[in-house]
């Protein structure tokens, strides 16, 4: 009886949240297309000797944006990290190459017309794809190489939380291009094995990044309530 009872449940309850997204669904704008730009990344934490070194970021999105203020985008990035180190009689650039996936929930400032600012806040998972160090030389002497190959000093996952803010504009034919500038806080160590750097009790990412985009409507397009 009590099986029965709980089969019921989660039955009505799936058809009732099926029945939720129907109705939403009706109403769904979504936007996709291509995302080019410049991260700014450094370390915080144990960070000494390391400063900002700048990176690509390239990828697509895909934006729901409802015929209100609230929308949700995802994007798919190749996202180049890192940081520029000097110290210990050394200095180089240490890069680590990431496929970075932010989820992030929007707030649009404007419910119509064109220009649609917005900001928005989520979680970003960053995938590692390979580490080298480049442009390694020393201050002072020589020493053993410093250029190569380091991805195994560096941890496969970094889960961060990124938010900033989004302009904008539409262009016609359900067009947008859209600047996007945000902040990526790395939650968790980066670091698998000591680097070169010495040993640091904590490394986390820091990114300040800066794209641009261009989103083409997808699916059909449903007039907003709020438009005269």
């Amino acid at each position: 009886m009590f099986r029965a009872n709980s089969l019921r449940s989660i039955i009505l309850s799936s058809l009732f949240v099926i029945g939720c997204l129907s109705v939403s669904s009706a109403q769904q704008r979504f936007t996709a297309g291509p995302r080019i730009g410049l991260n700014l990344s450094n370390y915080w934490g144990s960070a000494d000797g390391m400063s900002f070194t700048p990176g690509l970021t390239a990828g697509a999105f895909l934006m729901y944006s409802s015929l209100n203020h609230f929308g949700i985008s995802g994007d798919v990035l190749y996202s180049q990290r890192g940081t520029s180190y000097q110290g210990n009689n050394m200095k180089f650039i240490q890069r680590v190459n990431y496929l970075e996936i932010p989820v992030v929930a929007r707030y649009f400032l404007t419910l119509n017309g064109n220009f649609r600012p917005n900001l928005f806040v989520g979680p970003s998972l960053g995938i590692k794809l390979n580490a080298k160090r480049i442009k390694g030389d020393y201050l002072q002497g020589t020493g053993p190489v410093l250029n190569g190959d380091n991805s195994d000093a560096f941890n496969n996952l970094d889960l961060g939380a990124t938010g900033g803010i989004q302009l904008n504009w539409g262009t016609g034919n359900r067009q947008h291009f859209l600047i996007d500038a945000r902040y990526t806080l790395g939650l968790t160590d980066v670091q698998a094995f000591t680097n070169v750097w010495g040993p640091r009790s904590s490394l986390q990412n820091s990114t300040v990044s800066i794209t641009l985009g261009y989103g083409f409507g997808v699916g059909p397009e449903y007039r907003s309530r709020y438009r005269k």
